[in-house]
Order: C-alpha cells, then structure tokens, then sequence
C-alpha cells in the first residue's frame, strides 16, 4: 500500500479510530470524523472545474455567480456583524478561501485592510471580474507573508477541506498579532449523534458526509475544534450563533475578547462612503432576520387548519 493509500490518520495523532460510516471513520480521543477517502486527490480537486460544474452537478447548489449575488445579503452579512462586534476597522484582515470574493469585498467596503488567498484557479478569476479580489493562489503555509502581520484570519468553511489542519492552523496563527484572532465557520459534528441517529433524522448534516469525503476530510466536534486552537496557543474559543443550524460559527484568540458597542460600529462604518452603504446592507439583512422570526413565531401561535 503506497502512502497515498494508507488510511488517513487523525490530526491530533491519536492512532486508535473506530468505523462512523461507510465514508468516515471517527477519533474518539479528539472527536473528529476522518473521512475514508485516499489521499491521492488531494489538491487536485480545486485545480479543475470545482466552483462551476461540481457545484451544481455533483452538490446541486446554484452556480458561483448566483451566489455570488445571493451570499452578500445572507451569509456574508452575518459574519460581518459578528466581526464588527469583536474588531473595528481599520484592521488587518486575512480571507483564507476568498472563494467568489464578495465577503473580502465586503469586508473592503467596511474599511478593513485585506488580503485574500483561493486555491482554485477559476475563483481567482471570478473574485477579481466580480469583486476586483486579486486573490494569493495557493495553501498560505506557502505564500510569502509577514509574521504577525494580520489581526484577524478568516476561514469560512474551509477547515473542513485542509488535508493537513493542524499545520495550517499553526502556519495562520503566526501571521496573528499578539491580540488577533480567528473567526471559523465549519460542519459541526454532534458526537452524540451516531451515523444511524443522523439517517433516522434526516438531518442535513448528512449532506457534509454522503457523496463529500473527497471535499470534507476532516469533521470537526465543538470539542475537536477547541483541541486544534489550544494547540496553537489560542484557547479561548468562543461559539457564536451560525447562519445555518448544521454549521459552527466561532472565534478563537488568546483572551477573551472585548465586544463593541452598536455606536462604535456605526461609527466606524460612517466614516466613508462605502461604509454607509454596508450599514444599509446590515440594516437591510436585520430587517429580513426580524421579519422572518416574527412570521416564525405567528404561526407556532395560528392553530392548524
């Protein structure tokens, strides 16, 4: 068997693992799922067609361009607010997996300095005709940046896809200043719950797992994920409210951070034209968050027909 073959092993270097499922197996000791796919493919996968027929083919999600459009006013939004929250512009800013580039344009937009890296070609092309993102191409462990030169790291839904995480992890966290911090959105896997409980649920987990361990090699538990940030010195992770139920949202820094007021984001944001337009975007995206929970909560209270 050619170590291209040999099963994957758990990051946190833990031997023992025990069968999930058919595609993942699972650390107990860290609480990771591992998927079983061979490590032959590795880094071949986002040099081909990944963002265009992948995406809609093989995960049928509407086409990078449409989300282009569609994740600025959802997701994109979302991570905004919370980062605003915890760190004001100007501040340095890494996108690790820019993807189509509209939330580094965002970020851009809000006065944030930043640097965005992709490792598919076709992104970095879309990013730049989309956005005018012009991406670093690659893994970060081998871009050409400065020690500590970035206050927050971004990774949304990119942990997932490393096929080494902790060495990532580690090569990011020395490009952190001395009180910068991550912000992470990934699967999260409920130890809880085996595989036979997520079928039985029909919960959309499943849809990281089933037809994907060539793309999710690693699945990460709240706890897993808290184990890989204390390994590089960062242990206090906080979990934050994800826009998806299936998904976990959260910060990882050295201390505790501090939260900013409503004022000072407004203010912050007020100082330029652009700014202004993103806190329209923001109001806009608080409006349809409130909108929908209040239709929510009316027909919990309508009786059934």
């Amino acid at each position: 068997m050619s170590a291209e073959d040999a099963p994957r092993t758990c990051w946190c270097g833990h031997p023992k693992l025990e069968p999930y499922s058919d595609e993942y197996r699972v650390c107990r000791a860290c609480g990771t799922l591992l998927s079983r796919a061979p490590a032959s493919g590795e880094g071949t996968l986002y040099a081909g067609d990944y963002w265009y027929r992948r995406q809609t083919d093989h995960h049928g999600l509407p086409d990078i361009r449409s989300r282009a459009r569609l994740d600025l006013p959802e997701r994109c939004t979302h991570w905004l607010k919370h980062l605003l929250e915890r760190r004001l512009p100007p501040a340095r800013v890494l996108e690790v997996g820019c993807a189509h580039g509209g939330y580094s344009a965002l970020l851009r937009w809000s006065g944030f300095e930043v640097t965005a890296t992709e490792m598919s070609p076709a992104g970095i092309q879309l990013a730049r005709e989309l956005f005018g993102i012009d991406a670093l191409a690659g893994p970060v462990e081998t871009l050409d940046l400065p020690a500590a030169s970035f206050d927050v790291i971004i990774l949304n839904d990119v942990l997932e896809h490393l096929p080494r995480p902790l060495e990532t992890i580690r090569a990011c966290a020395a490009l952190l200043s001395s009180d910068g911090f991550f912000v992470i959105q990934t699967p999260e896997y409920k130890e809880h719950l085996s595989h036979k409980d997520l079928v039985a649920a029909g919960d959309l987990f499943l849809k990281h797992m089933e037809n994907n361990n060539d793309e999710h090699l690693y699945l990460f538990s709240r706890r897993s994920v808290g184990r890989l940030f204390a390994e590089v010195n960062l242990p206090v992770v906080d979990f934050l409210e994800p826009v998806y139920a299936y998904d976990q949202f959260l910060t990882a820094s050295r201390a505790k951070l501090a939260r900013n007021h409503e004022d000072a984001i407004v203010s912050a944001l007020a100082a330029a034209p652009t700014g202004r337009l993103v806190l329209a975007l923001l109001d806009k995206a608080a409006e349809s968050r409130d909108r929908w929970w209040a239709i929510q909560r009316l027909e919990e209270k309508l009786p059934s027909s």
